[in-house]
């Protein structure tokens, strides 16, 4: 969601089967949070290793009953901790602290040893013509003949010519062999030495991002923020193993925030009650909670873990008055039984105003029943995966989105609004009903323009009941607006997948538009209504048809 992710990678963990897609704004993070989750992976993989062996440890070795018994109050003590901290998920973090950047920093040194100075072959010590070996003693009879010493002495002589030559060829061939692993050694040392500096410069660009993020953040810069909160939501523990993947889109101008936060399963929920010795087996029970009760934990937790995101986004939100509505939007991960695969369907979404949450008692409010009279969308039973329509889901891709420009200040009861340049009344109703979405954090965008002079606007109302997205078509007409301009809206509405249709016009509708429109979600405004609109805002102008034709006839 947030346009600041470039890079992704699939990670995955045969042991947990878990599978996840990690996105980052670079290479060097991407990098870093992938080896971080593996790490978290590989950690509690380890641990439940660690817990398979005590359990089987238990129940090979016997133990006195009094161990034993020990053992089972330990186990009952510990799952009883975890659910109390379950119960207590929004209590334990009702006053967030802000970020701390040098704890997202990396300070750490390359990985990597630099290579250790190898083991070089050593050349044997050169042989010397008064080594012992080429001076032996000479026997009685050689002494006493002259021939005999001769060739003795020059037979020595010989075999230290050889032992020379030997010791050279030896001496050249190591000093080559030595020569190749110097030069191997060196050309490791330059890499690690590049991939060091390579290293640093990451770690020194990636820690200026995050003082720069820092630093543009609190200006309400759109990416600055998203990337803001979207490290404190993934910062949050929770008492049971549990991937928090979370998206955000932040919309300046309305000052809303749209999280998207994946949800635990019912399965990532600890269900052990307690642990009892049965000493006529001489084993440990586990007894856990029953199926109905973990069920309604299960939408307890659901329901605090949404208190809780909306109180952290607006108690930080606010040190620079950055948001002033949240719209959450709760996604599962499951498996499709129809087709086998797994998907992430949205269990719940809601939209809640500043003012509105800060007037709410959190010591003592009940989630679930906060939610529901929030207007929150959800089933009934978070357990039963029923998936729901989100409020809103907006895709800021969406290249067809431009710029507006105000027109509304520039009317006064001397405007003709039938007569106005298209584009003008274009960009005039896509800014009177962004006054009147934005009343409950919603949004307006302008579409480019199209040929005949009719542009599509998008409005995305977060009201649970009358909300989603919304198509508006403005047509600046003097003529009776047709049937054929209704279908067209009908048709445009079908492939965008809007809730509702509106249709605004200067002039009005025939008998045969509003023939078509009935029962439909689409809404006709005619040229008096587009005037009660306007004024209820602040803005007055005139709708007169006749005079429109004029002006417009004679500037064809």
């Amino acid at each position: 969601m947030a346009s600041s992710y470039y890079y992704k990678s699939e990670v995955t963990h045969s042991g947990l089967n878990k599978y996840r897609i990690v996105k980052a704004a670079t290479r060097y993070e991407l990098d870093q949070r992938v080896n971080a989750i593996k790490a978290q992976w590989d950690e509690q993989w380890s641990r439940e290793l660690q817990k398979r062996a005590k359990e089987s440890e238990r129940v090979t070795k016997l133990k006195s009953c009094e161990d034993s018994l020990a053992d089972a109050n330990e186990m009952t003590h510990q799952a009883e901790s975890v659910q109390r901290a379950l119960d207590t998920i929004l209590m334990n973090s009702l006053r967030p602290q802000s970020l701390d950047s040098n704890k997202l920093k990396d300070f750490s040194r390359y990985p990597v040893h630099k290579p250790q100075s190898p083991k070089l072959r050593v050349v044997p010590t050169m042989p010397q013509t008064t080594d012992a070996k080429y001076n032996p003693k000479l026997p009685f009879f050689t002494r006493i003949s002259k021939r005999k010493k001769q060739k003795f002495v020059s037979n020595n002589n010989r075999l230290y010519e050889r032992d020379i030559d030997a010791w050279e060829a030896n001496k050249e061939s190591i000093e080559l062999t030595n020569n190749v692993i110097i030069k191997h050694q060196k050309s490791l040392i330059d890499q690690w030495e590049a991939d060091n500096a390579e290293f640093l410069q990451n770690q020194t660009e990636n820690n200026e991002r995050i003082d720069t993020i820092f630093r543009n953040y609190k200006f309400g810069d759109v990416t600055s923020v998203e990337q803001y909160f979207t490290w404190v939501l993934e910062g949050m523990n929770y008492p049971f193993n549990y991937d928090r993947t979370v998206e955000i889109e932040y919309d300046e101008k309305s000052k809303r925030m749209l999280v998207e936060l994946l949800f635990p399963k019912l399965e990532d929920i600890p269900v052990l009650k307690e642990v009892s010795y049965v000493k006529s087996r001489n084993e440990l029970k586990e007894i856990n909670y029953s199926e109905s009760y973990m069920k309604r934990k299960y939408d307890n937790i659901i329901y605090q873990i949404v208190l809780q995101t909306l109180n952290l986004v607006f108690i930080l939100g606010a040190e620079n008055k950055l948001v002033d509505s949240v719209v959450i939007n709760g996604k599962i991960e499951t498996i499709d039984k129809a087709t086998g695969k797994n998907i992430e369907p949205y269990i719940l979404s809601i939209c809640t105003m500043r003012n509105e949450f800060e007037s709410i008692n959190l010591y003592a409010v009940d989630p679930k029943t906060w939610f529901r009279s929030s207007k929150g969308v959800s089933a009934v039973s978070f357990a039963n995966v029923t998936p729901v329509a989100p409020i809103i889901a907006m895709d800021r891709d969406d290249d067809r989105f431009i710029e507006g420009y105000g027109v509304a200040d520039q009317l006064n009861d001397s405007v003709n609004l039938a007569a106005i340049d298209w584009q003008d009344f274009e960009h005039l109703i896509r800014e009177i009903f962004e006054k009147e979405f934005n009343t409950n954090g919603g949004e307006v965008k302008i579409t480019r323009a199209s040929r005949d002079g009719g542009v599509d606007a998008i409005a995305f109302d977060p009201d649970p009941i009358r909300g989603g997205k919304i198509v508006i078509q403005a047509k600046r007409y003097t003529n009776v607006v047709g049937v054929s301009a209704v279908r067209d809206l009908y048709g445009t509405l079908m492939n965008e997948g809007a809730t509702k249709g509106i249709l605004v016009t200067t002039s009005n509708y025939g008998s045969d538009a509003y023939s078509f429109a009935q029962g439909k979600p689409i809404k006709l405004m005619n040229g008096a209504e587009l005037l009660y609109l306007l004024e209820r805002h602040g803005h007055k102008a005139r709708i007169d048809i006749k005079e429109a034709k004029n002006i417009l006839n004679s500037t064809v």
